[in-house]
C-alpha cells in the first residue's frame, strides 16, 4: 500500500515545457522546500495537491492528530512519480501525461511559472540494481519512474524497456548507463483499449542469468503481467515489483469494490496473522476480486 504523507510543503512553479504531444514536465521550487528531502530511491513518488481551477496562491495544512486539514477550496489529491530532485538548488521535477481528461490534466495544461501548490514528502523503494538484466514495462504513466530506474542502472546490466504510448509522436530516445534496448508499444486510446503491454512481455525472449521485472500501468494489465511471472514462469517475489495504479473506470470500479472491500479486508487480516509474505496475501486478494468480476 502506498505510504501516507506525513509532511506538505509549499511549491512554486519555476518551469513548464512539453516533451512529447502527451507529456509535460514541471519544475517546482521556491524556499518552501528548503527542508525537502528525497528518499534517495530510484523509485519515488509524492503526493501532489492539484489547485483549484486558476488558485495560483495556497497555504499549508494545518494537522491535527494524524489528519491533514486543507484551506478550502480544497485542492485535489494525485500521486505522482518524482523524476528528479536537486538538492543543491532545491528543484523537483515531475512529468504529467495530458491525456485529454481529469483535474490533474487540466490543471498541467494551464499551469504557469509562479502559481503555488503544495506537495508531499516523498516515498520511495529500491530496484534490483544488481541483477544480471532487467526488463522495465511502463504506459504513459509509469514511464517517468521508468526513466529514472533506468538512469540508476548500472553500466554492467542489461536493460530492455518497453513502454506504452498513443502514437510515433509521443515517443522518446531515454537514457541509461545500462545497455539499453528500447521498443514502443501503440495504443491511440488507453481509456477504452487494452494496454499491449501483457501480450508483449509474453512474446520477449528472456536472456539467461538473473533478471529483475518492473512494471507500473494500468492495473489490470498489470495483474496479468504479476500472474505470467508469479504463476506462470513461477518466478519468486523478489525478482519482479509490479504495480497497477489506474483504471480506465475508476469510479465504477470504487462503487463495485465496496461490495467486497469488507471481504477484502478479512483476507488481508487472515492472511497476516498466518504470517503469509504480501505476495500471499495479494494472491487471495485478487481471487476475492476476480470472484466478483474486478
Amino acid at each position: 500500500m502506498t505510504a501516507l504523507p506525513e509532511a506538505y510543503f509549499r511549491a512554486e512553479v519555476l518551469e513548464v515545457s512539453a516533451l512529447s504531444s502527451s507529456m509535460r514536465r514541471i519544475v517546482l521550487g521556491g524556499e518552501g522546500l528548503a527542508d525537502y528531502r528525497s528518499s534517495g530511491a530510484p523509485d519515488e513518488w509524492f503526493r501532489l495537491m492539484v489547485p483549484f481551477e486558476r488558485q495560483t496562491r495556497v497555504e499549508l495544512p494545518t494537522k491535527q492528530g494524524q489528519q491533514f486539514h486543507f484551506a478550502n477550496p480544497q485542492p485535489a489529491p494525485r500521486w505522482y512519480s518524482l523524476r528528479r530532485w536537486d538538492a543543491d538548488r532545491r528543484r523537483l521535477t515531475v512529468d504529467v501525461v495530458v491525456h485529454g481528461h481529469g483535474v490533474a490534466t487540466r490543471w498541467a495544461g494551464s499551469v504557469q511559472t509562479g502559481d503555488q501548490l503544495l506537495i508531499s514528502q516523498p516515498h520511495g523503494r529500491g530496484v534490483d540494481t544488481e541483477a544480471d538484466w532487467v526488463l522495465i514495462l511502463a504506459d504513459q504513466t509509469g514511464i517517468p519512474a521508468a526513466c529514472r530506474i533506468l538512469e540508476n542502472l548500472s553500466p554492467r546490466q542489461r536493460a530492455h524497456a518497453v513502454f506504452e504510448a498513443p502514437n510515433e509522436a509521443a515517443t522518446f530516445t531515454p537514457s541509461s548507463p545500462a545497455d539499453l534496448k528500447v521498443c514502443w508499444a501503440y495504443n491511440p486510446d488507453p481509456s477504452a483499449i487494452p494496454s499491449p503491454l501483457s501480450a508483449v512481455v509474453r512474446t520477449i525472449d528472456l536472456p539467461p542469468g538473473q533478471g529483475f521485472v518492473w512494471m507500473a500501468g494500468e492495473a489490470s494489465c498489470a495483474r496479468d503481467v504479476r500472474r505470467y511471472f508469479r504463476h506462470e514462469l513461477k518466478w519468486r517475489s523478489q525478482h519482479y515489483d509490479i504495480v497497477g495504479y489506474w483504471r480506465p473506470d475508476q469510479e465504477a470500479y470504487e462503487r463495485r469494490y465496496r461490495e467486497v472491500e469488507a471481504r477484502v479486508a478479512e483476507v488481508y487480516e487472515t492472511g497476516r496473522r498466518a504470517g503469509a509474505d504480501s505476495e500471499e496475501i495479494l494472491d487471495d486478494v485478487f481471487s476475492v476480486m476476480e470472484s466478483r468480476g474486478l
